[in-house]
């Protein structure tokens, strides 16, 4: 596992959230000085999940095995882009390596929601001990660090489903129903304003699900990348009527810039429940009976 001390010292050293792994730490973001020290750890696998396998054979993180972000989402009942289901994405854990105690490093080319992603899959797994590279591949390299060609040489394991899911981070079709029909939840729709509104998109049906506010992922990082002060995204969300005693659903195509929301309200602000929709509208745009709205919400 990863070590208290190591990143309790990080903590208070460098004023970032960081604890050790297999806790329930403030955030899930790792520091690139904490992995520097820690790349030779027995029970840590990096995976580098960014878009294009060749900046991979360019260079990685030594020890980092790649994993294409495209590879976790499969057609389910026809509905393109969801979730792989558990057992197959145990079977891609145990073949990178992961057990269900290794400590998980997941990094993109920066904070975007590749990453964001694969994180949200294993906490639908239960996985605790995962985290995110803060910045990742290209503030790694800005600080000019050790980046290799060489592939690590692992051995598959066996990750072992756990006998419950964590469903109370992924959304369900019933789920959003609820949520617009009853009022359970508040949907935050996180594509452009023109998608939204229904000006642009290539669903079945354009605009946003009836009551959704809207709120781009990408907003929530600075300028360089990393992720804005905790004060300044809780107003935002808050602006928004998204605050932490509702249930939060969010959305996007197929759940993946949503992943980018998912990770700031539930580990950036500890936003209680936070649940991402991956049916997102490549599933409720094919229903014609569920509610969606175009232009601006009143």
């Amino acid at each position: 596992m990863f070590s208290r001390t190591v990143a309790v010292s990080l903590c208070l050293v460098m004023c970032v959230a960081t604890v050790a792994f297999g806790e329930r730490p403030a955030t899930r973001l790792i520091e690139p000085e904490w992995l520097a020290a820690n790349l030779d750890g027995e029970d840590i696998r990096i995976l580098d999940v960014r878009k294009d396998i060749m900046d991979y054979w360019r260079g990685h993180i030594p020890g980092a095995v790649y994993l294409d972000p495209g590879m976790l989402r499969l057609a389910d009942h026809g509905i393109p882009g969801k979730l792989m289901p558990p057992a197959l994405l145990a079977e891609m854990l145990g073949r990178l390596g992961v057990t269900n105690e290794t400590g998980v490093v997941v990094y993109a080319e920066g904070n975007e929601m590749d990453a964001t992603y694969v994180v949200w899959a294993l906490d639908y797994l239960g996985h605790e001990s995962v985290a995110l590279l803060d910045g990742g591949f290209a503030r790694w390299q800005k600080q000019e660090r050790t980046v290799t060609q060489e592939y690590p040489q692992i051995a598959p394991t066996q990750y072992r489903l756990p006998g419950q899911l964590r469903e109370e981070v992924r959304a369900t079709l019933e789920d959003v129903r609820g949520a617009v029909m009853e009022g359970l939840a508040v949907l935050v729709d996180v594509r452009p304003m023109p998608m939204y509104t229904g000006e642009a998109g290539v669903w079945q049906r354009n605009g946003h699900i009836r009551g959704a506010v809207q709120h781009v992922g990408k907003s929530d990082l600075s300028e360089d990348g990393a992720w804005k002060d905790e004060a300044e995204l809780a107003e935002a969300y808050e602006k928004l009527g998204v605050t932490p005693d509702k249930t939060v659903i969010a959305y996007c195509g197929m759940g993946l810039g949503s992943s980018q929301v998912y990770f700031t309200l539930k580990h950036i602000l500890n936003y209680p429940d936070v649940r991402n929709y991956d049916g997102s509208l490549s599933e409720w745009s094919s229903i014609d009976e569920l509610p969606m709205t175009t232009g601006p919400n009143p």
